[in-house]
C-alpha cells in the first residue's frame, strides 16, 4: 500500500481552510462571548393554588413557568421552589431536576402536594426559588448565575372560599293559646364544600313587618357535613300580634366554624328572610263553635221589643271577643221583605270551652208593620239578620260572623 502526497498547492489550500476556520470560530466566540456577558436572566413565574380541599389537610398545587429570554440555551441546576407561610412552617418543597432550556423558548414544571396548617389559616405564603443559571462553549466560555426569586401570596382569597352555605329560613304556625301562638323555626342548611362545617349558637328573632318585636328562639346547633342538606328546628311561643301583621320577618345569627386543612376558621352568620302570617282561622285547628241566634218579642204602647239572644258555645281553650254586633230584622210578605228595625248587642267576651249568650234589643213601632197598598197589618214572618266581629282580645284582626234566623208573628192576646 502506498501514500499520496499532496502537492505544496494543495498543502497551502488546507491550512488556508484551516485557518480560516479558525479565524471564524474565534470572530464566532467572541461574539458569543459577548452575548454571554450580557446573558439575561431567565422570567419565572410561580403561581399556587389549594385544591382539594378537606377536613385534615390540603392539595397544594404549585406551577413554575420559566422563559429563556436570550438566543442560545442555558442550563439550571439545583433549582429548588420553597414555599413557607407567615409563621415560618414550610408546607412545601419542589426539587427540579437539572436541563437545558433553548433560546427564546419556555418551559412549565407542575408539582402538587398535600398541606396541613396548624390551627389557624395564614395570611400569606412566600414561595423562593433558588439555584444556578449558565452556559458553557468549548468547554472554556462559562458563564452562570444564581437565581433567587421570591414571590408573596396572599391567603384572602382563599377566606374568601369560606362564604356562607346555603341557608333557607321558614316557619310553621301552630296552636293559639291566651298567651301567644305556638311557632317553629326551621332551618335548612345546604354544606357544599368537601369538609364539614359547624353552625352554633343559633338564635332566630322576629319582627313583624311593622317593626315590632315579637319573640325569639335558640337553635341547637350542629355538624354538617361535606355535601350534605341538614334541616334544624326550634319551637317556642310567639306574641299573639303577630297575627296583626302582613309578614313575619325572621332574622337568623350565630357562628359559622370550617374546619379545612387542619385548620379552624370562624365567620359569623347572618340571615334574613320573611313568611306571610296565616289569618286566625286557618290556625284554629279544633272543632268550629256553634251558634245560634233566637228573639222573643213583646207588644208594648208604642210597638214591640225584639230581644234577641245570640249563643255561641266555644269548644277552643281561647277567649275570643264578639264586638260592632249588629241586627237587622225585615218584614217578609211572601216574595217581598222591608227593614222595619235595627240595633245592637251588647259587645263580649267568648269564654272558652263554654256556652255564651249576648243580649240586644230592637224596637219597631207599630208603624213600620203597616206597609201601603192595603197589606195585612201583621207580616207573615220577620227576618234577624246578625253581623259580628269576632276577635281574639288584643288583636285588631277580626273574622266576620253571620246568622240569618226566621220569626212568625202571632197576634196579641
Amino acid at each position: 500500500m502506498g501514500f499520496i502526497l499532496a502537492s505544496p498547492t494543495t498543502k497551502k489550500v488546507i491550512v488556508l481552510l484551516l485557518v480560516a476556520i479558525t479565524v471564524l470560530n474565534i470572530i464566532a466566540a467572541a461574539f458569543l462571548y459577548l452575548d454571554i456577558q450580557t446573558m439575561q436572566a431567565p422570567e419565572t413565574v410561580v403561581t399556587m393554588d389549594l385544591v382539594e380541599l378537606t377536613a385534615d389537610e390540603a392539595v397544594l398545587s404549585t406551577s413554575l413557568w420559566i422563559k429563556n429570554p436570550n438566543s442560545f440555551s442555558f442550563s439550571f441546576r439545583n433549582l429548588t421552589v420553597r414555599t413557607i407561610t407567615d409563621k415560618g412552617d414550610v408546607i412545601s418543597t419542589l426539587f427540579l431536576d437539572n436541563g437545558d432550556i433553548p433560546g427564546h423558548t419556555n418551559t412549565t414544571f407542575h408539582h402538587t402536594s398535600p398541606v396541613h396548617f396548624n390551627t389557624t389559616l395564614p395570611t400569606q405564603l412566600t414561595s423562593t426559588m433558588t439555584g444556578t443559571i449558565g452556559v458553557t462553549f468549548l468547554g472554556i466560555i462559562q458563564k452562570t448565575l444564581p437565581v433567587k426569586f421570591t414571590m408573596i401570596t396572599s391567603l384572602n382569597t382563599i377566606t374568601n372560599q369560606f362564604t356562607l352555605p346555603s341557608i333557607h329560613l321558614d316557619g310553621n304556625f301552630s296552636d293559639i293559646t291566651q298567651e301567644g301562638v305556638n311557632f317553629t323555626g326551621i332551618i335548612d342548611i345546604t354544606n357544599p364544600y368537601t369538609f364539614p362545617i359547624v353552625v352554633d349558637d343559633l338564635i332566630m328573632t322576629m319582627n313583624t313587618d311593622t317593626g315590632l318585636s315579637i319573640g325569639s328562639l335558640q337553635i341547637e346547633g350542629a355538624t354538617i357535613a361535606a355535601k350534605t342538606n341538614q334541616q334544624l328546628t326550634s319551637s317556642g311561643r310567639i306574641l299573639l300580634k303577630v297575627l296583626d301583621a302582613k309578614k313575619l320577618i325572621m332574622n337568623l345569627s350565630g357562628g359559622l366554624t370550617v374546619y379545612v386543612a387542619g385548620l379552624k376558621q370562624t365567620l359569623n352568620l347572618s340571615f334574613e328572610s320573611s313568611i306571610i302570617v296565616p289569618r286566625i282561622e286557618n290556625l284554629l285547628t279544633g272543632p268550629p263553635m256553634d251558634s245560634s241566634l233566637t228573639g222573643v218579642y213583646q207588644f208594648t204602647l208604642h210597638g214591640f221589643v225584639e230581644t234577641i239572644a245570640f249563643e255561641v258555645i266555644n269548644p277552643n281553650k281561647i277567649a275570643f271577643l264578639a264586638k260592632d254586633i249588629v241586627v237587622n230584622i225585615y218584614r217578609i210578605d211572601r216574595n217581598n221583605s222591608r227593614l222595619i228595625g235595627n240595633g245592637t248587642l251588647e259587645e263580649g267576651i267568648i269564654a272558652p270551652q263554654a256556652t255564651t249568650v249576648l243580649h240586644g234589643q230592637v224596637r219597631i213601632p207599630y208603624s213600620q208593620l203597616v206597609i201601603p197598598f192595603k197589606e195585612r197589618v201583621l207580616p207573615n214572618r220577620l227576618q234577624v239578620i246578625m253581623r259580628a266581629n269576632v276577635t281574639i282580645p288584643g288583636l285588631n284582626q277580626t273574622l266576620w260572623v253571620g246568622m240569618v234566623a226566621y220569626q212568625d208573628i202571632r197576634k196579641p192576646r
